[in-house]
């Protein structure tokens, strides 16, 4: 019996850790937002779009990453780095970041996204609106399992 406990409370504090989003910045302390904080700070966003990890179109709702900057007041981004849960990360310049509008998706379909289908926050560009980023190159800044993002500053030295 303990043994099962111990299994069930490992697994609450799996989904509740993953779906804490960090956001890091440099000379600054992180930023630790819950999925409650992200559904009260964020105006969500939606849209459909195929993507070569799903069959058929999906539909995804997120806030968009400029929101983010905004947010947070930053004015001088010049690249966004997302972090997923098993380290890969991926970096997106803040051009691309204005002018695609990808959105850290956390529903698919109408449905909160598990870590066990790609959540509980997935980078998605929307390739059926903008076809001419339907490439490696976009497709691998596509990050699931995010738990953290770093912004990149100019200000930072980089």
């Amino acid at each position: 019996m303990g043994r099962l406990l111990s299994v069930i409370l490992i697994f609450i504090s799996c989904n509740t850790i993953g779906s804490e989003l960090i956001i890091k910045m440099q000379n600054r302390e992180p930023i630790v937002l819950s999925h409650n904080d992200v559904l009260s700070h964020f105006e969500p966003t939606t849209f459909q779009t195929q993507l070569p990890w799903v069959d058929g179109k999906k539909s995804f709702t997120g806030f968009k990453a400029t929101s983010l900057i905004d947010f947070l007041g930053v004015n001088d981004a010049f690249s966004l780095s997302f972090i997923a849960l098993n380290d890969y990360a991926a970096t997106s310049r803040i051009e691309d970041v204005i002018q695609y509008e990808p959105i850290v998706a956390y529903q698919m379909d109408g449905h909160h996204m598990k870590v066990r289908n790609k959540g509980p926050y997935w980078l998605i560009f929307n390739l059926d609106k903008y076809p001419e980023i339907d490439n490696a190159i976009f497709h691998s800044q596509m990050v699931w399992q995010i738990d953290q993002i770093l912004i990149h500053r100019r200000s930072d030295g980089n």
